[in-house]
């Protein structure tokens, strides 16, 4: 087991289930809107190789990991950042090219220290090859994020934008405020620090 310091992103469709319950929506409607939003996720997985991802349903875990060089220099945070916008702006033109369109996509964004192991690949057939887990706080809280305030794309942790420092001053941010709930496991400290970036 290792120590990593990570950011870790989580992207999702806001209202997924309900949407794909309602009589309006038709399969085909539900079918071009999932190829469509699977070819940006998909797209994203291809062009950032530096970064492991899991996906989650109507979601995407991304976790990247950050040397103390590159934490002191942040250039290549924001770069992941701004990585991120683009991959929020692809689903959310995805949406708006949508028949009938889900709620919309939201993601959240936090940092910190995780274990990271190296675990046997449950799709490898032979069960020998080996894959990156992570796990600690960050990793378990940051979709526990998306419960709060859902109505805002983009949410990030205080510690999040510290770190970027004045090199993230190029993401317009603001104070949440009052968060519309405390999700059950996540430290009320990191929700009352929330930060609404926007995307």
């Amino acid at each position: 087991m290792e120590r990593k310091w990570v950011i870790v992103a989580f992207l999702d469709i806001t209202g997924f289930r309900s949407w794909t319950y309602r009589a309006s929506t038709a399969p085909e409607v539900k079918e071009d809107f999932i190829g469509k939003f699977y070819q940006a996720l998909q797209c994203y997985v291809k062009n950032h190789l530096d970064v492991w991802m899991k996906y989650e349903g109507d979601g995407l875990m991304i976790v990247r990991e950050f040397t103390p060089e590159e934490r002191r220099d942040g250039k290549s945070m924001v770069r992941f950042v701004l990585g991120l916008q683009t991959l929020y702006r692809k689903v959310k033109s995805a949406i708006r090219e949508s028949e009938r369109p889900p709620e919309g996509v939201r993601i959240r964004l936090m940092n910190g220290y995780v274990y990271k192991l190296m675990v046997i690949d449950p799709n490898d057939p032979d069960r020998e090859r080996r894959i990156p887990e992570y796990l600690e706080y960050c990793t378990n809280t940051v979709r526990g994020l998306l419960e709060v305030n859902p109505e805002h794309a983009c949410l990030a942790t205080k510690g999040l934008m510290d770190v970027l420092g004045k090199k993230g001053s190029i993401f317009k941010v603001k104070p949440l405020g009052t968060p519309s709930v405390y999700p059950k496991g996540v430290n009320k400290e990191d929700i009352d620090g929330l930060e609404i970036v926007r995307f």
